[in-house]
């Protein structure tokens, strides 16, 4: 793609008119606010990754792999939802969350209705993930021409040479990675890029883990929830990157966007009493929830709004980043 080009796919991918009067970070992280507000540790961490993906959007054609509800990469593609939506309205098992570490959003009934304000300039061709509730959920959007429920531990059920731009956020939690890295390139055409972002094992630096023998496993149960434990191939900058090599897959670029700072705030955030949140809130009038919504919203945007920004760290020295993009490309292939 020549640089004009280029250029003008970054502004759809990231911008909306709706939100120019904003700044490009304030923009990204009102949308995320919006939407996920009961969890606004969330919400930066997302601006944070939607805010590196603008560095490479989407070519058709195009595939989301562990897409989930699809959120994530409509707001990153520029779409807005009327305040009055929000992810948290259509949950479930709430009462299993903190003990048996279920996900609330695993859940989906018909009366799951995104209202949307604005539409994307452009929508990703093939969206992808394990979860037949989270796919029902992104069908509602509009916004993948095409859901496959798939487990990404297995072949990925798609032609060689098929897409030209290939995005992963989730290959962390994939237990038999190196043969999806090796999947990932098999599907991507010579001309095409993949585009994933990992978490490194330095987040295990960051977070309270390491005062367990002060903290108690009872306190980290409540604050973690097993969170690291879903990560089976978390590992560091090294292993990610021989890993690559072991696929065929070359680095184009490694752009680390999540530092340690970020990984200490979202450590804990508001995690612990999520589902007493949605419940509490879930409860209120639809007048009384949206005006709570307005004053929240606007108050966390001024909280975090300085932390959103890839190079914010506060600690002193040095230190490995909590999370990289890499933008890959595919193995040479014959002919």
């Amino acid at each position: 793609m020549h640089a004009t080009g280029l250029t003008e796919h970054l502004i759809c991918w990231t911008e909306h008119p709706a939100r120019q009067e904003d700044s490009l970070t304030q923009s990204l992280l009102r949308r995320f606010l919006d939407a996920y507000w009961l969890r606004p540790e969330n919400a930066f961490w997302m601006t944070l990754r939607s805010h590196a993906l603008s560095q490479c959007p989407p070519q058709h054609p195009s595939i989301d792999l562990g897409c989930g509800d699809g959120v994530f990469s409509f707001l990153s593609a520029g779409g807005v939802f009327d305040p009055g939506f929000d992810v948290f309205k259509a949950v479930g098992m709430l009462d299993k969350v903190r003990d048996e570490h279920a996900d609330m959003f695993d859940c989906a009934d018909e009366s799951y209705m995104p209202h949307i304000t604005s539409r994307p300039a452009d929508d990703i061709d093939v969206g992808a993930d394990l979860k037949p509730a989270l796919l029902n959920k992104a069908r509602k959007l509009g916004f993948y021409k095409q859901l496959v429920e798939h487990d990404s531990n297995i072949a990925l059920p798609f032609e060689s040479d098929s897409f030209r731009w290939v995005y992963c956020n989730c290959a962390y939690w994939i237990e038999s990675v190196d043969s999806f890295l090796r999947e990932m390139g098999r599907i991507t055409r010579a001309d095409g890029h993949i585009v994933v972002q990992v978490k490194l094992d330095s987040m295990r630096r960051y977070t309270l883990e390491r005062h367990r023998s002060v903290l108690g496993d009872r306190f980290l149960d409540i604050i973690g929830r097993g969170r690291i434990e879903t990560w089976p191939c978390v590992a560091d900058r090294k292993t990610w990157e021989d890993r690559f090599a072991r696929a065929g897959l070359s680095i184009e670029s490694a752009t680390p966007f999540v530092t340690r700072t970020h990984a200490h705030i979202w450590d804990i955030g508001l995690r612990p009493i999520a589902p007493l949140l949605v419940r509490m809130t879930n409860a209120l009038t639809p007048k009384t929830r949206a005006s709570i919504k307005q004053e929240w919203v606007s108050l966390f945007i001024e909280l975090l709004e300085p932390f959103c920004h890839p190079d914010i760290d506060l600690l002193p020295g040095s230190d490995e980043p909590a999370e990289i993009q890499y933008v890959l490309t595919p193995p040479q292939k014959d002919g």
